[in-house]
């Protein structure tokens, strides 16, 4: 049983996620996206992002932090990753879910559920090129427009997956569709954990019991709280 911090960019920031871990009952937190373009980031950069890589990839108090990847240029992103890890990181998550338009228009996030040999490819890269011992995960949404290629691009190789429970187009739209995370654990042989409409303890029984997720990650519910 696990519960995880979301990563939500602009909002679930360092020192968000020390506030609310300090609060307690987080297993996990997860980094805003670094993007990953034409550049390799220096470490000032991750630091930036994921200041926890520089205390045992841990918040203040004691919380593992992962760090999250966003990008479509596999071999770039495989560079970035393992520079990050050459920093310190332990894990390493890539963004398939953001809807954001103008992280979208340039080809990263939400967007890339329109392609799922790209994801394949993205995640296949940098399994390969990353240390066996670093763990690779993923977070996406059900699709862009619709939810056809669900299952296709939930099959990308990762170690483990979470599943935001809405198309890009629904964006935080209620409701969240649990029965397709459901379908997703099913289909796939990895760990997945679900996302999506968590604001109170009926709602965590209730998408667990829904989904038969042993691991929920909480973001604008958490924030609100």
């Amino acid at each position: 049983m696990q519960l995880i911090l979301a990563p939500m960019q602009g909002l679930v920031d360092d020192v968000m996620r020390d506030l609310l871990t300090r609060i307690g009952g987080y297993d996990e937190c997860v980094s805003e996206f670094v993007r990953i373009t034409h550049t390799v980031h220096s470490r000032s950069t991750w630091l930036k992002y994921a200041p926890e890589i520089a205390n045992g990839n841990k918040t203040p108090a004691g919380t593992p932090c992962t760090v999250q990847l966003l990008g479509s240029d596999a071999d770039n992103m495989a560079v970035n990753a393992l520079e990050a890890v050459r920093f310190g990181a332990d894990k390493i998550d890539l963004n398939f879910g953001c809807p954001a338009p103008t992280v979208n228009k340039h080809k990263g996030g939400a967007v890339l559920l329109k392609e799922p040999d790209l994801i394949h490819h993205i995640v296949k890269t940098l399994r390969q090129r990353l240390p066996e011992h670093i763990p690779l995960t993923g977070k996406m949404r059900l699709g862009y427009e619709d939810k056809s290629l669900a299952l296709e691009c939930a099959a990308g190789g990762a170690c483990a997956l979470t599943v935001h429970a809405r198309t890009k187009v629904e964006g935080y739209e209620p409701p969240a569709h649990w029965e397709w995370i459901r379908k997703i654990r099913e289909h796939v042989a990895i760990p997945v954990t679900a996302n999506g409409d968590v604001f109170s303890l009926k709602d965590y029984i209730g998408i667990k019991e829904m989904t038969g997720c042993n691991s929920v990650m909480l973001g604008r519910g958490a924030v609100i709280r």
